[in-house]
């Protein structure tokens, strides 16, 4: 797949998730699988603007994640220009604009989704991102502010603009992460009028619903998100499915979750966040990382409920760790 002038090995990304998506768990999700683009969660451009080396940490060795995108949010002219300029001094491939965060606190702001109520203001964005990036740019939308049809206005400003890239969640802002009102056809709608690649977004959960959006809708691209939480192998499942017909889902047991622990804490060493001056201890780092990590891959496990209870108990590392131990073992 083919954005500007980058090569994606696949159609498949990995959404950028807010406290999920770290580097650690980039890596960690590229251990197991072929994934045509990962991407850093959103960083807010006033933050950016106010102390730059607060998010140092995010963008740490972004080099060695290529191909790799960075997320901006914001709802500022200025602040963009100045996190663009920023940004250029490091060697990743995409810059992804965010127009689609729900959050009251994204709104209250006016950025994130509030920009599909205001749409001159994601003009202006857009038309800023564009000419002062030298890296394709991305916009990540929903379906619209309050309905669907709103789709219509967002995707001309899109085909005005010279972004290279749309990635669509299909609910509105006012919709939330509501179950009920996931909508294939916004997603679809967009691919028929739009001039550049689509990528679909949302409840992308098992290789089947893969298969049935990508079909439906013929999007270019699919981005997924929460349900890689817990599942690491989610990407290799679900390309042995559009590339093969096969079903390759093996649910986790207690032994591979153990596993699994030991190969994240190995990517936490190879990164070696010592050298990176905003970085706490390594120690705490671990420990963060492991616990809500460890955590996630009760998932499918028969008595996952007990055990989210114990491994939420621990209050340090060596807490985890003889935790850990002693649920294998049982």
């Amino acid at each position: 797949m083919r954005i500007g002038a980058i090569e994606l090995e696949n159609k498949l990304m990995l959404a950028p998730m807010q406290r999920v998506t770290t580097a650690p768990y980039r890596r960690f999700c590229r251990k197991f699988n072929r994934i045509g683009l990962v991407c850093v969660p959103m960083i807010y451009t006033k933050r950016l603007e106010r102390n730059s080396n607060s998010i140092l940490k995010e963008l740490y060795k972004i080099e060695e994640e290529r191909p790799i995108s960075i997320q901006l949010i914001g709802g500022e002219v200025n602040a963009f220009k100045k996190s663009i300029d920023f940004l250029s001094s490091y060697n990743f491939d995409i810059l992804d604009i965010n127009a689609g965060c729900p959050s009251k606190r994204a709104i209250k702001a006016k950025e994130g989704g509030y920009l599909l109520k205001d749409l001159e203001k994601l003009k202006i964005i857009l038309n800023t991102a564009t000419k002062f990036s030298s890296r394709p740019i991305s916009v990540k939308i929903r379906s619209g502010y309050r309905t669907m049809k709103e789709i219509l206005q967002i995707a001309s400003i899109i085909n005005a603009s010279n972004v290279d890239l749309v990635t669509i969640h299909g609910r509105t802002v006012k919709d939330g992460f509501d179950d009920s009102k996931f909508d294939l056809e916004s997603l679809k709608l967009l691919k028929e009028i739009t001039q550049i690649p689509v990528i679909g977004n949302g409840d992308i959960n098992s290789p089947n619903k893969a298969k049935e959006i990508q079909n439906y809708t013929q999007v270019d691209g699919l981005m997924i998100g929460r349900a890689s939480i817990g599942n690491p192998k989610i990407f290799t499942q679900i390309n042995d499915f559009l590339e093969k017909g096969e079903i390759t889902f093996r649910a986790n047991q207690i032994e591979n979750m153990r596993e699994y622990i030991n190969i994240y804490e190995n990517i936490i060493d190879e990164i070696d966040y010592s050298a990176c001056q905003s970085a706490n201890s390594i120690d705490e780092i671990k420990f963060v990382e492991l616990k809500r990590n460890a955590i996630w891959l009760t998932k499918f496990i028969e008595r996952s409920k007990s055990m989210r209870i114990e491994l939420s108990k621990s209050k340090s590392l060596k807490d985890l760790r003889f935790t850990l131990e002693r649920l294998s073992s049982n």
